[in-house]
């Protein structure tokens, strides 16, 4: 299991010297839902991160974290307003440099091709104040569809976890957006630096 303590950290050093965007929450005019089996989470904000030509010439990196609450930035952190939160991420590849592009991205754990992605999770009912006890689980199989983007994204997704249970949801709104593209950055495909990516579940 993840060690989301040592993950808080890497998140605040990594939104103090990367981040951009507006002190403006990343919430505004948002609708969305996290569906685990019976249970529906609402989604109320998000973080696009651009980890640009990421892998190999031509495909481009972004990562998407939706999350059940709204959030602040303050003092370069990302603060959410609710102390239990919930919400779901996804490494996306795609041919597009400047946005992820309209389509749908399949989920392949051993891909860096275009309209793929290699790592997804849930996270489920997460104390910001304690992350001792956080419950997540990765994706196994599914889809990730880009119905927008631009100022306003549209997502949909679904998929099965690695304990069986199935989930699926949508995003309609804005998105808080890193740019770390033109940051020389360790691209190793290693299991603690891909971590370091989950951000708004690890503050």
């Amino acid at each position: 299991m993840k060690n989301l303590k040592q993950l808080f950290l890497l998140v605040t050093i990594s939104v103090m010297s990367f981040s951009c965007g507006s002190d403006d929450d990343g919430g505004s005019d948002v609708s969305g839902a996290l569906i685990y089996g019976d249970t529906e989470y609402e989604l109320k904000s998000g973080i696009i991160s651009n980890y640009g030509d990421y892998y190999e010439d031509g495909v481009y990196n972004f990562d998407i974290s939706l999350l059940s609450s709204e959030f602040t930035i303050s003092d370069d952190e990302v603060v959410p307003d609710d102390a239990i939160i919930s919400g779901v991420y996804f490494e996306l590849f795609t041919e597009t440099e400047g946005d992820l592009e309209v389509g749908t991205y399949s989920f392949d754990s051993f891909s860096f091709d275009a309209n793929t992605f290699n790592d997804g999770e849930v996270y489920l009912n997460v104390s910001v104040d304690s992350l001792e006890d956080e419950t997540s689980f990765e994706v196994t199989s599914g889809s990730f569809t880009v119905l927008d983007n631009g100022s306003s994204y549209e997502f949909e997704f679904e998929g099965t976890l690695e304990n069986g249970q199935s989930f699926s949801g949508y995003y309609n709104g804005s998105l808080y957006a890193e740019d770390y593209s033109s940051e020389d950055l360790d691209r190793s495909a290693t299991v603690s630096y891909t971590n370091s990516k989950r951000k708004l579940f690890n503050n």
